[in-house]
């Protein structure tokens, strides 16, 4: 049966190239370092492969439609660095570039060779993929490149995530403050659309041990939890609300896929969590009290996408301005911060991972989220990333963050040992 060429748009798909503008641009990436040089053969073959596989990343938008373009419009660009600051400045180039999708497929990929080793950095628009399908696309790439897994030479079908649905959704959590979650005071008011990012790395095995000793939440639980811990804090500190408390609340993305890893693209809503934590707090009670939100949501469907089916059909420029403006009042709650952790995706995705020595994860930033904090747990480690614009934080001040995170995780440490 002959593979079909094109796909008609998702809601999910629709929205996230809709919310895609300069200073708010809707793709995220994950750059892997490798302690040794990669075949590049290897690598461009895997790419390809993955491709036919997944079709959506070899294809561009025509209407309101994914078309298929062939994966032989793939390129991946190599770049040699002689220094650590040299491939800095060549992945935050990298990072740089928009995306056209009209014209271009919906994943790039930057290789950076250097003395001892390489570093593979791959940017997903988010109408096409989500942290899930990503980390399937890279983890057949690595495979293929590495000799685990056969080529694939036949394009296959579009397969998109079946996504669960809930009866009796509710639109609000009962946890939500009264009104919109507090954006994080900022130099400027509006953003450059430049991202930047700073990565820190702590041992993990030993504390998601310890949280399953201590019951009642997971190792996602205490880093979302030391997340809402640190930008209270640092609210408050800054006198954001004068003598009020902020009103912290974090975007967590969940999967709602039917099948938890069927289908490429978007299966991915989200939660929101609070900061409704009660003074001199153990970081356990609060725990499990995040986990406690996690559970209520879940289960009443706050995750649930609306089946608008006129939505993929309005003009998208109509559309698309209305949309934006709806995001940006002040009533309409889209958290403080985003929040994710890959830890079972990438476990999952493929053999070839053991390969990778580092992981860095870049968010996407909407104007309501400025800034984005992102964690990957792989080979007993956490690698925590927090992507900024430095137009609206400075580099001292998310050095500043990053060190308020780290104690966190070492009260946290304490605690539980």
């Amino acid at each position: 049966m002959k593979a079909n060429r094109s796909l008609r748009m998702p809601l999910l798909d629709v929205a996230f190239q809709l919310m895609d503008t300069v200073r708010s641009p809707q793709d995220f990436a994950f750059i892997f370092h490798f302690r040794e040089q990669l075949n590049l053969d290897g690598l461009y073959a895997g790419a390809k492969s993955a491709m036919n596989r997944f079709p959506t990343t070899a294809s561009c938008v025509r209407g309101h439609s994914w078309v298929w373009r062939e994966n032989k419009y793939f390129k991946l660009k190599i770049v040699s660095a002689a220094s650590e600051m040299e491939r800095q400045a060549a992945l935050e180039r990298f990072i740089d570039q928009p995306f056209d999708l009209y014209r271009q497929p919906p994943v790039k990929q930057a290789l950076i060779l250097n003395a001892t080793g390489a570093t593979v950095a791959t940017r997903f628009h988010h109408s096409a993929a989500d942290g899930l399908s990503a980390a399937l696309w890279l983890g057949h790439q690595l495979n293929v490149a590495y000799g685990l897994e056969a080529v694939e030479t036949e394009r296959a079908p579009f397969v998109i995530p079946c996504l669960r649905t809930q009866p009796e959704a509710v639109r609000r959590s009962e946890f939500a403050f009264a009104g919109a979650s507090d954006r994080l005071s900022t130099a400027n008011a509006r953003g450059s659309g430049v991202r930047r990012w700073l990565t820190i790395v702590f041992p993990a095995s030993d504390v998601q041990r310890a949280c399953r000793q201590a019951g009642g939440f997971t190792y996602n639980d205490l880093l979302a939890t030391c997340t809402l811990d640190v930008l209270s804090t640092w609210s408050s500190r800054r006198g954001d609300n004068g003598s009020q408390k902020p009103q912290i609340g974090l975007w967590m993305p969940m999967n709602i896929r039917r099948e938890a890893n069927a289908g490429f693209g978007n299966g991915t809503s989200r939660v929101r969590l609070y900061a409704r934590f009660q003074p001199n707090a153990s970081i356990v009670e609060k725990c499990r009290e995040t986990r406690r939100q996690v559970s209520w949501t879940s289960k009443h469907g706050e995750w649930v996408v609306p089946d608008l089916p006129w939505f993929t059909r309005v003009p998208r420029s109509l559309i698309g301005p209305l949309l934006r403006c709806y995001l940006n009042l002040a009533f309409v709650d889209m958290g403080t911060c985003v929040f994710s952790h890959a830890g079972s995706w990438i476990a999952n995705a493929g053999e070839a991972f053991k390969h990778v020595g580092e992981i860095e994860c870049i968010g996407l930033l909407h104007p309501r989220q400025n800034l984005a904090v992102n964690a990957a747990t792989h080979q007993g480690q956490t690698w925590l990333t927090f992507t900024y614009d430095p137009k609206l934080f400075s580099a001292q001040e998310v050095r500043q963050l990053a060190e308020m995170y780290q104690e966190q995780i070492a009260l946290a440490r304490n605690e539980l040992s």
